[in-house]
Order: C-alpha cells, then structure tokens, then sequence
C-alpha cells in the first residue's frame, strides 16, 4: 500500500507540476561556494582542483577524468559505484560488512571484507579526505563535478594515497535564486527518488543552499530462503525444540531507504576572504549484510551446502537472486549488540561536516579545511548464504574522523609559485561482532546463548603531515615542480571478548605484551616522506605535455574483524604499511579547430607490501598480509569530439598490465577428502603444501594478476541534442567494455568475470530554458550481472575434494527510469 502511495505522488509529480510556472527572481548577493560548470563542447576548458586550485583542464599536468553535472545526472550518477561507471579502470563493490566496500583504480584495491584498512583509493569529499570503504555505501546526490585523479597521490588531498583519489565536489550557492525538483520512478528495483534543492543568497555577503533526497526501492534482489525443517537441530545437544524449524526469509525482496540532506553556507565579507561551510546527513535502512551477496559456487550439484548439506531453496549462480535465512526468533532475540526477531537488517547512519576558509594576503593565499565525518552501521543477518544461517552475526562498526588541514599558497617573483602546509588527523574505529557459527555447538544452556563471541575491537590512529611543493618556469612554455609530503602515523589497537564459549573462550587468556588479562592489544607506528617531480610543456595553447615521478604511502595497522581466541597473536592481526612509486608521461590536448580534446597517459608503477586479506572459513578468521610486490604498466587515452552542434562523441580506452612479484598467500578454501594423508594428497589448481608433513596449503601469486583487475576497460557514447520548436530532444548511447578479471584475492576460478559488455542509453526532452526536463533513462541495458567482489564463503568447505564454494558482490542488473525535473528561477 505504502508503495502504491508513492507511486501516485510520483506521477502526480510528473503530470501535475507540468502545469507550473517557473518563476524567474532576480537578487545579487553571495557569490557561489564554487564555480558552476557548465556543459561546455571542448573539455579542456572545465575547470578543475586536481592540485587544489582552480585551473583548466587543458593546463593541469594529472592524469584526471572529469564528470561534470551533467554528465552524472544524465546517467543518475548516485552512488561511487554508478560513479566509478563512467569512467575506464575504476571497479567499485559496495560490500557493507565490516570495511564497506572496496575501489580500484588500475586495478590497485584494498579489501573490503576488514575494518582497519584503509582504501588504496581514498575520496575526497568536498575536499576532506575519507580513506574508509564504508564511503562506498554512501548516496550521492547534487553534485556538481567528480574527478578521478589516478595513480599515486602524495601532496594535495589528504595524508597520502597509493592508487587514486576520487574527489566529489557538491553543488555550493548560487548568485540568484533558484529551486529544483525531481522525482524518477525505476521499474526493474520499484525504486521511487524525489530530490529537491534551493538555493540563492541571504544577504548580500551570504549565500546557502538546501538540498534533500529520498530513495525507496523494493528490491532488484530476490531472496530464495524458504520455510523448512532445521538439519542442524538435535535434542540430545539440550537445545530448545523451539529452533527445529527455520522461518526461511522474512523479506523475499529485500530493498532499500534513504534519506538524504545537505546544508551549504558560503560566507564572504570581503573580495579577500570566503568561508564555505558544508553539512551532510544520511539515514538509510537495507535488508542487512548477507543480502549483499550471493552464493556463486562451485558447488557439488545444483545447491550451495553446508557441512555438506544441501540447502535446496539456494542456487549457485551470478544472477539476481541470493538465498539468507532468517535466524528463529528463539536465537535472534538472545543477541545483545543489535536488537533483532531474528530477521536481517541494516541501519547506516552518515555525518559529514566540513568548513573551508579561505584568506587572500596580497600574492599569496591562506586556506583551512576541517572535516569531520562519523559512520554507524549497525547490522544483523546469516553470512552462509543458505536458508540456514548457521554463521549468523550481529555488527556494530563505528568509525570517526576529525581532520585539519591548513595550506598557504603564492608567488615568489614572475617564476617561482610555492604551497607549503600541514595536516592532522585523529581516527577513531570501534567494532562489536556478536557471532553464531551453528545452532547447537556452542549452545550454552546456563546463559541462554547460542553465539560463540562477543568481540569489541578499538583502534584509535593519529596522522601528522607536513607537505609542500615549489614550481618554477624554466621558461614561459617550460615549468618544473618538486615537492614532498612527511607523514607520521601512529594506531593503538585493543580487542576483546566481552562473551565467549568454548574454543573461543578468552576470559583468562595472558596475551603476550598485554598488561590486560583476557585482551589483545597493539600499537603501530611508521614514518614516510612521499617525493614528487613533475616537468611541464606547453608548446602551444592547445597542447600540454608532461612527465612525473610520482610516490605515495598507505599507512599499516591492524584488522578489527578477526575473532579473538586463545591462539590469536598480534603477528596474526597486524599488517605493515603499502607504497607505490614510478613513473607516468601525459598530453592533452585539443584538435579539428577546438571541436575536439584529447588526454593520453603512460605509466609505470611498483607498489611494494599491498596490503591483501584472505578469509579462511576453517579457522572462521581472516589471514591479513603485505603482498611482496606489484609492476604495474599501462596506457590510457580519452577523447570527446564535438562533430557539429547537434552531435557530440567521447570515448575512453585504458589497458593496464599488473603482475604480483614476491608474493606467496593463502590458497582458496578446499577440503581433502576423510582419510587423506600428506603422502596420499594432491594439493588444487594454482596451490601447494606449506611443507612435507602438512595438509596446510599455500599459493605462488608471483607472475599473476591481482583481483579486480581487468587488463583492458573502454567507453564509447554519443550524445544527440536536437531542437524541436521552444524545446530540447536528446538521446545519448554508451557502451562499456571489460576485459576478463578475477574478483576475490585468492584468484580461484569460480570469482573469474568474464569479458563483458554493458549498454546505457538515455531519451529526453526538455524546455529551451531548462525550465523542465522529461527523460527515460536505461542503464546496463543488457541485463549483465557483473561480480565485483568475492571471497571464501562460510560452511562451503564442507564437500571432500571440492573447491570451497564462494561469496560475490554483484552490481546491479537493469534500469529503466521514468524522471521528470523541474527548474526554477
């Protein structure tokens, strides 16, 4: 009923508000937060702050992709995922258990599956850095430009980055009033969003903006679990017969929502000075963390197992259909951290503030940037992806960020430009797991409990930074800049169990190095100072060329995610911090007249000690390492071509080769069949024995590629404007391509993607004046599931002589919105 409700409001929206008048109301005032792009037929003239500050896309000497607002809302650009679309080499996996999600660029990731990493690729949001995955489970909405600045990132976004930044740039106050809404309804998911926004000044030195978005989606997902007889229940353990049935899924169609709301303030008394502040909220509610996944095999027949029984409501494909039990009510309401019947859920809760000032003191220009961000995710759900739900769990992570940073920038002379500055970060990460790994093993009668653990795990970090940069014109056509970043970084680490039961009971554990019995505690420190050269050309106006030397630094620390147990060390928990450092060669330029623009790069990069994190489902633990190496090398071309004033092309190519060196892992999850001896045993594909006398398995990664990285990604598309008496008719076509990739760490072969296609496509018409605008807008039109993510999954060892079944985050299938926007001015 609730749904239909929306509906109705939906299309009272599009057929009733065609009938307003958009009212035009002149004011002068506050000048805009930042510039307001506008769509513009020849790239190289977009503005944009890849070494923040302002310059033309034709002169910066980054290797950056660009969207401008236009371009995202076009293809309803409202996550990093759908985001990270647009652009070759960029895969992202919203993956909301523990770390949140995973990003690569060029094929440079972290793990999602750990909260304590940080992200190889960070993003900067309205310029303060957020090095967290949970970043990826974030809506984005009134956006005004993304860049993706690629490979290492040292001086100016943040404490470092070792693969990319991907800096988001909201929509600031404009100098008039204006008033927007929108309301799209998305047939596949039932999903309804309306966002609305208004914006102009206050007064004659203030401006603000006030933008809000609500998402509500039923589901693309189907969840399978269905009603049955628990295999697992057995009388003579002492459990209640009240858990010899499973309730299968509460929710079949497990959905989504979101509301959205973002408060911007630009103050400016002066010409010399300018204040921005900027506050974001989010509240969002999903089905849990279990439903982000989905079982994808191999598996011995057509039903994914556990313990080696076959779960018959389950499958073991890449589709849109993933199988998570409800826990009976029975267990569900024995958990302490998360409140629950036994039915999954989630509940995100985001706060973002930050406060730009910027001061101008003749040449030179005084800038701070504060940021503060806060997540909670509180979340229930089965982990097995079977109606089972033996591995239940309850997650609390909470992380918070405080930073600052201060910049003073300016001319020294007719040639020499300085930027020297400072930034401090303090991190705080806290996260409470309360797991069950069967209904009846670690039952405890006397306490009422079926889980096996209740963990708290804290990390607190501090980040010191010190950085600066110096460029000088050689010539007026020739520059050179060189600079650093010196960052210090210090993690305490402390985990407990506040419950535990059998082999995980820790009440008396002496920890070595611990003055806390019963407590695993660590602390980590490092140092880095990050170099960087970079040798500009300008021979003409439409022609740059440039060469750099580029490093960056990924602090090390240590994994809040693995349950404590008496044999944990902190050696089993810790990790060393990542590097990168090569070089890239880069042109951009424009051709035919101005109508086209072009950007082509080659780069060369080692990344030493990657940070990797592999589940092992036997130990129910995962195993976290520094993979010794990796080379990578590649090219990237990007083009857009405005043929005529009706028809405008793009395309994109980017081939990366990345190959491990001096890495050997873990193998994937496998069981040996009952009776196996080492002199017996043949070890699987891509894997061999630790030693002569063991079952314990190990893998060579030297000479192979690591997970999600495809070694060729391309775009093409087209973009029809036409005029049609006082209206606007456009169509738009794209297509992306993916070469072949492996999506989990262990490269084992069921996570293989293979080489796909996806299609998007657009058709809308709009005022001349821009005053309203109807579109139909189709994204992956092909229907293509794409796995992204995946890793051993829970209970899929359970067959003797079989591969481990896996886990696997997929994108998103088809999209067909209906949307209608209204302008007012």
């Amino acid at each position: 009923m609730r749904v239909k409700l929306l509906k109705l409001v939906f299309l009272s929206t599009v057929f009733g508000a065609a009938a307003l008048p958009a009212h035009a109301q002149k004011a002068s005032g506050a000048p805009s937060a930042e510039p307001q792009s506008e769509a513009v037929s020849n790239e190289g003239d977009i503005v944009v702050t890849a070494r923040r500050q302002s310059e033309s896309l034709m002169q910066v000497p980054v290797v950056v992709s660009v969207q401008n607002a236009e371009t995202l809302a076009r293809y309803n650009a409202d996550s990093l995922a759908t985001i990270g679309a647009l652009t070759p080499s960029i895969i992202v996996a919203s993956y909301p258990d523990q770390g949140g999600g995973s990003i690569a660029i060029r094929g440079i990731s972290s793990p999602a599956n750990q909260i304590g990493f940080e992200q190889a690729v960070s993003v900067a949001v309205d310029g303060v850095q957020a090095s967290s995955g949970r970043v990826a489970t974030f809506g984005f909405f009134d956006l005004e430009q993304v860049e993706v600045l690629k490979g290492p990132q040292a001086l100016f976004y943040g404490k470092n980055s070792t693969a990319g930044v991907i800096s988001i740039t909201t929509k600031g106050p404009t100098r008039n009033f204006e008033a927007s809404l929108q309301s799209g309804y998305e047939f596949v998911g039932d999903e309804i969003t309306t966002r609305a926004s208004v914006s102009g000044p206050l007064t004659d030195t203030l401006g603000a903006r006030f933008a809000i978005q609500y998402r509500h989606m039923k589901g693309w997902l189907r969840n399978t679990a269905q009603p049955m007889a628990n295999p697992f229940y057995n009388p003579a353990t002492g459990v209640p017969a009240s858990i010899a049935n499973l309730p299968g899924a509460s929710d079949s169609r497990p959905g989504e929502k979101e509301i959205l709301g973002r408060v911007t303030l630009v103050y400016q008394p002066t010409d010399a000075t300018k204040a921005t502040l900027k506050l974001f909220r989010a509240h969002s509610k999903d089905g849990g963390t279990g439903v982000s996944t989905q079982n994808i095999g191999p598996c011995t027949g057509p039903f994914p197992r556990v313990n080696g029984i076959a779960d018959t409501a389950g499958d073991c494909r890449i589709d849109n259909r993933t199988t998570v039990g409800d826990s009976p009510r029975a267990i569900g309401e024995t958990y302490q951290l998360v409140k629950t019947d036994g039915s999954p859920l989630g509940r995100l809760d985001v706060s973002l503030a930050s406060l730009g000032i910027e001061t101008k003191l003749g040449e030179m220009s005084l800038s701070s940037l504060t940021g503060y961000t806060v997540t909670d995710y509180d979340a229930f759900s089965g982990f097995d992806q079977t109606t089972f739900s033996q591995l239940a769990a309850a997650e609390t992570p909470h992380e918070r960020y405080i930073s600052q940073e201060f910049r003073l920038q300016g001319d020294i002379g007719s040639r020499l430009n300085f930027m020297v500055g400072g930034f401090f970060e303090n991190s705080r990460m806290t996260y409470g797991n309360e797991s069950k790994l069967s209904d009846t093993t670690f039952y405890n009668a006397a306490a009422n409990r079926y889980v096996s653990w209740i963990g708290i795990a804290r990390q607190n970090g501090n980040t010191y930074s010190a950085f600066g940069q110096l460029r000088y014109a050689l010539t007026d056509q020739l520059d050179l800049a060189g600079g650093a970043r010196w960052t210090r970084q210090t993690k305490n680490y402390r985990k407990q169990n506040i419950y535990s039961f059998g082999s995980f009971f820790t009440a008396n554990t002496v920890y070595p190095g611990s003055d806390e019995v019963g407590v695993l505690k660590g602390h980590f420190s490092d140092s880095n100072v990050s170099p960087e050269v970079t040798l500009t050309w300008r021979p003409t106006d439409d022609l740059t060329l440039f060469g750099a030397y580029r490093t960056g630094f990924k602090s090390g620390g240590f994994g809040l995610g693995s349950p404590l147990s008496p044999a944990t060390r902190i050696a089993n928990v810790d990790y060393d911090s990542e590097t990168a450092k090569g070089f890239e060669v880069g042109a951009r330029g424009r051709f035919l007249d101005g109508k086209g623009f072009f950007s082509a790069a080659l780069f060369h990069y080692n990344f030493s000690n990657l940070q990797v994190n592999v589940y092992d489902p036997a130990l129910v633990t995962y195993v976290i390492n520094n993979a010794g190496k990796v080379r990578q090398t590649g090219f990237e071309l990007e083009s857009n071509i405005k043929v005529n004033d009706a028809v405008r092309v793009h395309g994109a190519l980017a081939y990366v080769d990345n190959k491990f060196k001096n890495f050997t892992g873990q193998c994937y999850s496998y069981a040996f069949p009952t009776g196996t001896t080492r002199a017996t045993a043949v070890p699987p594909p891509n894997c061999r024995f630790v030693n002569t006398t063991a079952l314990t398995l190990e893998q060579v990664f030297d000479g192979r590629t690591p997970a999600r990285s495809p070694k060729f990604t391309a775009n093409a598309g087209v973009v029809l404007s036409v005029p049609l008496g006082g209206q606007v008719a456009e169509l738009t076509g794209d297509s992306f391509y993916s070469s072949a990739y492996y999506a989990s760490d262990t490269l084992v072969g069921q996570s293989r993607q293979k080489n796909f296609w996806r299609f998007n496509a657009s058709a809308s018409i709009a005022s001349e004046n821009d005053s309203w605008k109807l579109a139909l807008v189709g994204r992956n039109l092909t229907n293509k599931y794409v796995l992204v993510y995946a890793v051993d999954r829970t209970g899929g060892a359970g067959v003797p002589g079989m591969i481990g079944e896996q886990r696997g985050v997929v994108e998103r299938g088809r999209e067909i919105t209906l949307q209608a926007t209204f302008n007012f001015k």
